[in-house]
């Protein structure tokens, strides 16, 4: 059943790429561009871990797994930039100029090199079952994923912007709903992936939200 689940949340995620590629043609924009590259990533997390436990240990999932890690070390950090652009539409004053957010590129590609070296550079997969899955996990990693727990904060920060600028509590709750999902999914396998769709769901709703008249005025 923990199978079906992880497909479910993967055709969930199809469903809201197909609503972000909508957004993006009808107002093209570079976060939409960034968010697309992330949902891709997580719904490729989703078939894989959905599907291990039908194709069994061995070398095409453990090939099929590979990717799961270059993408989420590569992808993952790129959430920072999508909550950038998100808090620059909607007006908060802080991310208006450019210093600030060049410090966020500057960080989103700190974390990226940081997930490289964790999950490419260092990966050691094993096979792991939970429940009725099988996956292959990375026997090197040492605690929480950083990276992915920064980006997840630092939404979190920009949410915090949006509901003071826009009165827009949305990408707080998705932010705050990712960060408690990851902590229970070191127990729970499906909720971190879980979590993941809501955060999702709050982005492409904040990005389809129509952007105040007077963009970029003080939070």
């Amino acid at each position: 059943m923990v199978s079906v689940l992880f497909g479910l949340i993967a055709v969930a995620e199809i469903a809201l790429l197909g609503l972000v590629i909508a957004l993006r043609r009808r107002q093209p924009d570079w976060t939409l561009s960034l968010l697309v590259l992330v949902i891709l990533a997580l719904i490729y997390d989703n078939v894989v871990v959905a599907i291990g436990s039908t194709l069994g240990e061995g070398s095409l999932l453990r090939s099929l797994s590979l990717p799961r890690y270059v993408t989420h070390a590569l992808l993952v950090p790129l959430l920072i930039m999508v909550a950038v652009g998100l808090g620059r539409h909607h007006g908060v004053r802080f991310l208006a100029g450019r210093v600030v957010p060049a410090a966020f590129g500057a960080l989103t590609l700190l974390l990226i090199a940081a997930g490289a070296w964790a999950d490419i550079v260092t990966l050691d997969l094993e096979p792991t079952r939970y429940a009725d899955t099988l996956r292959y996990t990375n026997a090197a990693a040492n605690g929480p994923p950083v990276p992915a727990v920064i980006a997840i904060l630092v939404m979190i920060g920009i949410g915090v912007a949006l509901l003071v600028r826009a009165r827009w509590p949305w990408l707080l709750a998705g932010g705050v709903v990712m960060f408690a999902a990851a902590g229970a999914g070191a127990a729970v396998l499906w909720l971190s992936n879980l979590g993941e769709l809501v955060l999702i769901l709050t982005v492409w709703l904040t990005a389809a939200r129509p952007q105040p008249r007077e963009a970029l005025i003080a939070a």
